[in-house]
């Protein structure tokens, strides 16, 4: 069992129980309680949960929002459909930006365009783009830990004195009435500023994004194609650009 998995499986408990023992946890994974131990530690370090003697609680972050190392186990296939696609979007020379989130960060592997240089407010992505030799921006501003994500005023007036070829957004909801949503404002300026900034901004979607609505909103259905695996029939109704992984395109 990775990480990943077992991190998911104590974040579930911990939301349906409110608090878990080290015992019931062992009991669940099946693990050793040296290794619930540290999922704990390491667990608490990232503000996902709260120990306490014996056990845990989840955290009020980790309730509005799941950390993005829970994210990336979540419909793994999909995203990695949806991640090979949207790589192949990008063309030779291009100024790209690539936004926090699970399958934004799926992309990175399957970049095969020359010549073009990255601007993200991802964390973990700065890394993976820096093992790949490929040229990249690092955008300041403060830190949202559980999305590994730099957003806010200061990043967005950043993006402002960019221009883009081409942009990725991470989702959390999307909804045929309100359009593109997620969980934080901050992280909505971010986005709304990338979009206005891109000639070609495109939303990755998994199929759990649609008809989900988070509290802030960054764009309507107008403003970038959602790539996908799928699209419902309200959104097709809606009049929704997507491009969907199997190559067939709506609206566009």
């Amino acid at each position: 069992m990775t990480k990943q998995f077992r991190w998911r499986l104590i974040t579930e408990t911990l939301t349906e129980r409110q608090t878990a023992t080290v015992d019931e946890l062992v009991g669940i994974l099946r693990v050793s309680p040296a290794t619930v131990r540290r999922d704990l530690a390491e667990m608490e370090e990232l503000r996902m949960i709260s120990r306490f003697h014996g056990g845990a609680r989840i955290s009020s972050i980790q309730s509005e929002e799941p950390h993005m190392i829970i994210k990336s186990e979540l419909n793994q296939k999909e995203k990695t459909s949806i991640a090979i696609k949207a790589a192949k979007l990008i063309s030779d020379d291009q100024m790209v930006f690539l936004d926090a989130g699970s399958t934004t960060f799926g992309m990175i592997r399957y970049i095969t365009a020359k010549n073009i240089t990255v601007v993200t407010p991802g964390i973990p992505h700065l890394t993976a783009l820096c093992e790949r030799d490929i040229p990249t921006i690092a955008l300041g501003g403060p830190v949202r830990p559980e999305t590994q994500a730099i957003a806010g005023r200061q990043t967005a007036e950043m993006i402002e004195s960019m221009y883009f070829d081409v942009a990725f957004m991470g989702v959390n909801g999307i909804h045929e009435k309100i359009g593109f949503t997620t969980s934080n404002e901050s992280e909505a300026i971010t986005k709304q500023t990338a979009i206005a900034r891109s000639t070609a901004p495109y939303v990755l979607a998994d199929s759990s994004k649609f008809s989900h609505l988070s509290p802030f909103a960054f764009g309507k259905l107008e403003d970038a194609v959602i790539v996908t695996t799928s699209v419902p029939d309200s959104f097709i109704e809606s009049g929704a650009r997507y491009l969907l992984t199997g190559g067939r395109a709506g609206n566009i």
